[in-house]
């Protein structure tokens, strides 16, 4: 049992934390090819397969180490909060508790007649993340912890329902969503902080200490934009 418990708590969210990481650096380098059609199209079918396998992985660890199906939208969930939201997030959010459901019912672990509580589970979370997107007044940070506190409620009262109750599946929906939303809140906050001493560097490298004018190589490369641009004009 306790083992269970390491699973549910520290084991499971370090891998979803993998997980989360992983589609950063997936979509990062997605966006670095948004001008060239063909090759973003491709890129965001490699997101889209990558996400449903590291979903269907989770699906088997959780469901072999503790016995239940958890983290499964914590991926899809993290990637709507960021500071860029891409369409991609919310379809997968919404198809994440249908393909889980799918798959459960192929392993004879669900029946086919519950096909209407998945739909239901599916447009009730999407609803609630999509009302924390809009609610200017919080911030982001504030937001995803709204989000997973709603995702460890919302996998509660599956599990009430279901009637799956267990003390590890219990866990699992509290400290183990605890670790993973302060972990990724740490990550997010060392992001912001190191894009700010880029942006501080980079606006150093342009002016020069003493006037805070532009310095040779800025200048450069201001005139160099400007004679582009009245060059298209005059075209």
């Amino acid at each position: 049992m306790a083992l269970k418990f390491f699973y549910a708590i520290l084991y499971l969210p370090i891998i979803v934390i993998g997980m989360i990481i992983s589609q950063i650096y997936f979509e990062r380098y997605w966006v670095s090819y948004k001008n060239s059609r063909l090759t973003s199209w491709g890129l965001g079918a490699v997101i889209i397969i990558t996400y449903f396998i590291q979903e269907f992985c989770l699906f088997q660890l959780s469901l072999f180490n503790i016995g239940q199906v958890v983290f499964m939208q914590d991926v899809s969930v993290t990637m709507l909060f960021r500071d860029k939201v891409y369409k991609i997030w919310w379809a997968l959010l919404a198809l994440t508790p249908l393909f889980v459901n799918v798959v459960e019912y192929l392993m004879g672990i669900l029946p086919l007649k519950d096909w209407w509580y998945w739909i239901v589970e599916s447009i009730v979370f999407t609803t609630i993340c999509l009302a924390l997107t809009r609610w200017r007044k919080i911030s982001k940070r504030i937001s995803y912890f709204y989000a997973i506190a709603s995702l460890g409620i919302v996998e509660l009262v599956s599990l009430a329902i279901t009637c799956s109750f267990s003390p590890v599946s219990i866990a699992a929906a509290t400290l183990g969503l605890f670790v993973i939303a302060m972990f990724e809140d740490q990550r997010f906050y060392s992001e912001k902080k190191n894009a700010q001493k880029i942006k501080l560097l980079e606006k150093e490298s342009e002016r020069d200490d003493l006037t805070g004018l532009l310095n040779y190589r800025a200048l450069s490369q201001e005139i160099n934009r400007l004679a582009i641009i009245m060059k298209f004009i005059i075209l």
